[in-house]
């Protein structure tokens, strides 16, 4: 059985239904995950040996190497199967060779015989396409493992721009875009069936996902993975995508401001942007304003480029402003 531990999603502190699923893709994207083959019921001493119920019959079989998670002590004790079930009790009964201490609380189990060489394999869909490289991951002796997405966000990723100063927004399908997230467990011989990151019990067929966004950025280890704080939402503004607060605009060359435009509520006929730009003299004088509406369809879910055009910027500037309302 795989759980599902955390994610690089970002939950409003204000409210907990908003939800952020943008990610920088030159940062680690871990999706955790834990492997816990069987849930234990009870614990009990057995003679000085540690006896165990499961949630389900044990199909390993006896001196089959098996690790016991232990919630008292936070640890793994590992040992050996030496009996299974007994004449009044099923198979969901196992005797081990581990000595028992006194408080133990046992909380699940995994056999390493039956299940060797066992790992974690994720797989993206980008755009609607399943991308052919998977993410493995083997966990650890605790069974936790992180699959670590931004090595395929990378490489779905490119240099150059395709904004092409032809419009006031520009779309950069090269710098951003959508996937979805699905994961299983594998060992020798066996693989298992994908499942979604929409967690349901028992998993559905197809697999439920979420749709998760990625834009090609740098963050802090401090500042994580999540590009929440550039997400406008029901609650928060958000400003653009720069490296500078306030970035230098040389007239006469191609300039561009970039932002996130997470998608929006549907609405008919279309949803639509209102672009404001406000141009100042050196007196903090307004000299003009620039408004314009745009229908924002296919623009949505991506890194868009506001595009400053230099036949707007009159005479005498010093300065401007741009917003973006939606």
């Amino acid at each position: 059985m795989i759980t599902l531990v955390s994610t690089p999603a970002y939950v409003d502190p204000a409210d907990p239904s908003v939800i952020c699923r943008w990610l920088a893709t030159e940062s680690p994207n871990n999706f955790r995950l834990l492997r816990r083959d069987w849930i234990v019921n009870t614990t009990a001493n057995a003679g000085g040996f540690l006896r165990i119920t499961l949630n389900a019959s044990y199909t390993g079989l006896v001196t089959n190497v098996i690790a016991v998670y232990d919630f008292t002590t936070n640890s793994m004790y590992v040992g050996a199967v030496t009996a299974v079930g007994t004449s009044v009790v099923a198979d969901d009964l196992i005797t081990t060779d581990i000595p028992y201490v006194a408080g133990m609380n046992c909380q699940y189990m995994n056999d390493n015989t039956l299940e060797a060489g066992y790992y974690f394999e994720g797989q993206l869909t980008v755009n609607g396409v399943i991308y052919p490289l998977t993410i493995i991951a083997s966990p650890n002796s605790f069974g936790y493992a992180d699959l670590d997405v931004s090595g395929i966000l990378r490489i779905v990723t490119s240099l150059g721009k395709v904004g092409d100063y032809t419009s006031r927004i520009m779309r950069e399908t090269t710098k951003s875009g959508k996937f979805t997230f699905e994961f299983r467990e594998c060992w020798y011989g066996y693989e298992g069936t994908y499942e979604g990151d929409v967690v349901t019990s028992p998993p559905t067929s197809p697999p439920m996902m979420y749709d998760w966004y990625y834009a090609e950025c740098v963050r802090s280890e401090e500042q994580g993975s999540n590009l929440h704080d550039y997400v406008a939402d029901a609650l928060n503004d958000a400003p653009f995508l720069n490296s500078f607060e306030q970035p230098v605009y040389f007239l006469g060359l191609p300039f561009d401001l970039s932002f996130i435009l997470p998608e929006q509520i549907l609405v008919s006929p279309t949803s639509e942007l209102t672009v404001t730009i406000r141009i100042y003299d050196s007196n903090n004088m307004l000299l003009s304003t620039v408004v314009e509406i745009i229908p924002v369809d296919s623009l949505e879910g991506y890194v868009n480029s506001l595009n400053i055009d230099q036949a707007t910027i009159p005479s005498g500037a010093d300065h401007f402003t741009a917003e973006i309302t939606a």
